[in-house]
């Protein structure tokens, strides 16, 4: 009995000491990653404008090569819709362009 008694009260501490230790850690985290494109602001912003150019890289299109897509509008221009209907992975969704700002 003596033993069970010890075994509890050490299990009772360990849950204390993470709760106490749970107060303290931080809670919010961010991870960031950086690429460096080999090109001019202008070549990057006239590229990725175009949500069509989006099939050359998108990991759901890649999944479903055989996806519905559907678009509407001037392509890179506000406006614009990318629709798209794929299997359970890919799903089924549409994107506008709202607003196109250069940096």
């Amino acid at each position: 009995m003596n033993i069970l008694l010890k075994i509890l009260i050490g299990i009772g501490a360990l849950i204390v000491l993470l709760l106490i230790v749970a107060i303290f850690v931080k809670n919010e985290y961010s991870v960031q990653r950086e690429i460096v494109i080999n090109r001019s602001k202008q070549e990057v912003f006239d590229y990725i404008k175009y949500l069509k150019n989006q099939d050359q890289y998108n990991k759901w299109v890649m999944m479903d090569p055989e996806m519905k897509k559907t678009f509407r509008g001037t392509d890179g221009k506000i406006g614009f819709v990318y629709a798209w209907d794929g299997n359970d992975i890919a799903g089924k969704g549409e994107q506008e362009i709202k607003n196109i700002t250069r940096r």
